[in-house]
């Protein structure tokens, strides 16, 4: 039972990565008919987009330092419609 069991898991994720392959080839020919051929992301790197001390998440992280952890318990128990309004008033 358990080398039936192995044969359908990769008969399965044989499924799926023929059936990504065919999305993939899809979204390639939808991108370059909507975009030409200037619309492939091919030489760009995510990862060497710009410094890791510019992201978002790093300017960002003051929310997370402990002296802010009371205001952030409060605020997280404070009903919706309230928690609403603030963020409303705030932002």
């Amino acid at each position: 039972m358990g080398d039936e069991a192995a044969v359908n898991v990769e008969r399965y994720l044989n499924e799926l990565a023929r059936r990504d392959d065919e999305i993939g080839a899809r979204v390639e020919a939808r991108v370059s008919a909507r975009y030409g051929s200037d619309g492939s992301l091919d030489g760009y790197r995510f990862d060497d987009s710009f410094a890791k001390q510019d992201q978002a998440t790093h300017r960002v992280d003051w929310v997370h330092e402990n002296r802010y952890r009371a205001a952030r318990f409060v605020y997280r128990h404070l009903p919706r419609p309230v928690r609403y309004g603030l963020k409303r008033l705030l932002g």
